[in-house]
């Protein structure tokens, strides 16, 4: 099985965390590691906390690409 998120991943999360229920709306985290039995991810956030999250409620953080201007 091939995993969504690769470890140390940007992620951002929009859901309930299993360890305390906590809901977390549009918060940045770095993907840990991966469960390969229950298939959900460690994600730590920025003030060092750490929670389980299911793959529905990660998305990866998009990298707009710089466009190229053609002036004179």
């Amino acid at each position: 099985m091939n995993n969504e998120f690769k470890n140390s991943t940007l992620v951002i999360v929009c859901g309930p965390g299993e360890n305390n229920g906590k809901i977390y709306r549009n918060v940045l985290g770095i993907i840990v590691e991966r469960d390969p039995y229950y298939k959900d991810y460690l994600v730590r956030f920025q003030d060092g906390t750490e929670d389980w999250f299911l793959p529905r409620y990660i998305r990866k953080l998009c990298k707009r690409k710089k466009e190229k201007s053609n002036e004179g």
